[in-house]
């Protein structure tokens, strides 16, 4: 124990002298954290810009006007005199809806013949469409029941049974864990996740990298220190600054955020160990296998850019095909992320991620008692006296 400790005071020291290190291993997963923190305090897409061509100038059109200008999910622009004009805007990225109002608009609806309003929206932001097309059928269909009950109250029709023909099954929808659908608690802990996995593996990729470019591997060779001292040493500084950066987060979330992590901390303490334990098991083994610090990092920067993209978390394993599905599951990240927002944020138990938990902790273990392996035959085979 003494001689892991031994090992982990000169890697701490080394970390400490390099102000890179520093600053990647402390500062950067903080500097994201607010960044994307601050970025998110919209929490959902509102204020989309909207014009209006009214084609038709009745005291209908004009109610409809207010009902989008009076909507949190449009900002009101204007009128403008042409469907030409309303989609040049759109083009030209001016403004990100356009509702078109027929001519007869009034008279068509009060006659009881079908009538179209046309939304057209930018697509190129799925964001945007989504929300300008939920927000703009929900305005639609708020006034067409008003108007249907107006119609349905002038010909005799009294409130009660209006409202009951217009709307005879009712819904409820309860949406747990995001109700207002806060991108903040959607994307801010797998952003930051990604970064905190991508500063682990650079840094760690130099860490048995840089012995044998300094030549300093000689004095891990002509002392005589165990293989498994060696690496454990090395790896346990980079392990215990990234959970404490993985709870300090965490914490941060909770206070200035409000994003309410619910999973128990003895719970959540074992997710992000076996998320840490598996990266640095990663980055320990190819940093033992790359024979400089340049190509290591050129691997985990193949391994580590994707990541986030297959991880699941953005878009559904169940909708990727079965070879990246496949390659996706062999990821850190994709364990922690689908671990933690299980029992992180819906407050499940341990039991409910087996699959997620066994992953990261054999990931972890494997490729440390490899990288343990490899630098043992390495030294016994001379390489480690090589200068790159």
């Amino acid at each position: 124990m003494q001689l892991i400790l031994l090992m982990a005071t000169k890697e701490f020291i080394h970390i400490l002298r390099d102000k890179r290190t520093i600053f990647l291993l402390f500062l950067a997963p903080l500097v994201t954290f607010v960044l994307f923190a601050y970025m998110y305090t919209g929490q959902r897409v509102t204020d989309m810009t909207l014009v209006i061509v009214d084609q038709d100038h009745s005291s209908l059109s004009r109610e409809l006007i207010n009902e989008f200008g009076q909507s949190e999910l449009f900002s009101y622009q204007g009128l403008v005199d042409s469907y030409e004009e309303a989609e040049k805007r759109l083009q030209e990225g001016k403004t990100d809806v356009a509702v078109i109002i027929p001519e007869h608009f009034n008279r068509d609806v009060k006659d009881g013949r079908p009538t179209t309003v046309m939304t057209l929206v930018d697509g190129t932001n799925m964001l945007i469409s989504n929300g300008a097309t939920k927000g703009a059928t929900q305005v639609l269909q708020t006034l067409s029941a008003g108007v249907s009950l107006r119609l349905m109250e002038a010909n005799g029709i009294v409130p009660v049974k209006a409202m009951s023909i217009l709307q005879p099954i009712n819904s409820t929808i309860r949406i747990g864990y995001n109700p207002t659908y806060n991108y903040r608690i959607f994307l801010l802990f797998g952003l930051v996740s990604t970064v905190l996995q991508q500063v682990l593996l650079t840094t760690m990729a130099g860490s048995f990298c840089r012995e044998k470019d300094k030549g300093t591997n000689m004095i891990l060779v002509a002392s005589g220190i165990s293989a498994n001292r060696v690496v454990l040493g090395k790896i346990i500084p980079y392990f215990t600054i990234s959970l404490l950066n993985i709870f300090f987060l965490i914490l941060l979330a909770n206070v200035t955020t409000g994003i309410g992590v619910r999973g128990s901390g003895l719970e959540l303490f074992c997710v992000a160990l076996g998320f840490v334990l598996a990266l640095v098991g990663m980055a320990s083994l190819i940093s033992v296998l790359v024979p400089d610090e340049l190509r290591a990092n050129q691997i985990l920067l193949l391994i580590a850019a994707p990541s986030f993209l297959i991880s699941g978390f953005t878009w559904p394993l169940s909708k990727m095909p079965a070879l990246i599905v496949g390659l996706s599951n062999c990821l850190p990240l994709t364990q922690f992320l689908s671990a933690f927002r299980i029992v992180g944020i819906k407050g499940a138990s341990l039991t409910a991620v087996p699959k997620e938990m066994a992953a990261l902790y054999g990931i972890g273990l494997i490729g440390i008692m490899l990288s343990i392996g490899v630098w043992k035959r390495q030294r016994e085979k001379g390489k480690l006296l090589k200068l790159n």
